[in-house]
């Protein structure tokens, strides 16, 4: 129970250190991105740890030992491309998220990666019971990123809707100049990764007016608030293969009793 809830914790934290010394230090350097390349890294490390000891155990009971193929089936291809994809979709949108987060979707946010870490370490606690490893980690990898991901989403969603207020202004403005407004966000100084930050902060005001444009039409309006919710699934399964990473290295042992 305690190791747990210490790993849960450390899990918890941890990104959310990582992330806010990227929101201190973005506005004067590029060398901000460091702590963005540390979390992609215990991402990409623990969904590649999870899909190749899953390959692994497969490659074992379907190849036959000796075979040749062993040394071309080796699953890397397959963790490689699987962890980047991931990185890839989490992490940008993570950084951006933690530049323009309210604080109660930080609240949120904060409580989905410890539910998503807790509930992932006590099914593979559960499932150890029955299974052998790495199938009790494997199989408890997708529910709980999935159990967690989808009630809050849905939070994550409406905390999006009703929490942020709309100046103003942007009623009446027109496209361009809700552009321009959002452009004003971004750092004094000029560097790659405000660049990159422009893509987002166009988007995010684009959106916006789009969302007033269509305020008599709320379904419609609604569409345009669901990249949160994707986000709060990416966050649970991120959550889930940072745990399976914090916990390989807790104490140095993997398989340590929960």
């Amino acid at each position: 129970m305690k190791r747990r809830l210490s790993i849960a914790l450390v899990v918890t934290l941890l990104p959310a250190v990582l992330l806010w010394l990227w929101k201190l230090t973005y506005g004067f350097s590029d060398w901000a991105a460091i702590w963005l390349l540390c979390l992609a890294a215990m991402i990409f490390l623990g969904n590649w740890s999870i899909t190749i000891d899953r390959w692994k155990a497969e490659r074992g009971i379907v190849l036959k030992s000796g075979s040749w193929l062993a040394g071309w089936l080796t699953g890397r291809i397959g963790a490689f491309l699987s962890s980047t994809l991931l990185v890839l979709l989490f992490v940008p949108a993570l950084a951006w998220n933690a530049l323009t987060m309210s604080e109660a979707e930080i609240g949120v946010s904060l409580a989905l990666v410890f539910a998503s870490a807790w509930l992932f370490l006590w099914m593979q606690s559960f499932l150890a019971r029955h299974f052998m490893p790495p199938f009790d980690r494997i199989f408890a990898t997708g529910p709980s990123a999935w159990m967690v991901g989808l009630p809050f989403s849905i939070i994550l969603f409406f905390v999006t809707w009703y929490a942020k207020s709309i100046p103003a202004e942007i009623l009446t403005a027109d496209f361009s100049v809700t552009v321009r407004s959002g452009l004003g966000e971004l750092p004094e100084r000029r560097g790659w990764i405000a660049e990159i930050l422009a893509f987002g902060y166009a988007f995010e005001a684009s959106k916006i007016w789009l969302v007033v444009q269509m305020r008599d039409y709320r379904l419609i309006a609604i569409l345009f608030n669901l990249d949160m919710a994707i986000f709060g699934f990416l966050a649970a399964r991120a959550s889930v293969v940072i745990t399976h990473f914090v916990e390989t290295h807790y104490h140095g042992t993997l398989n340590a009793p929960v």
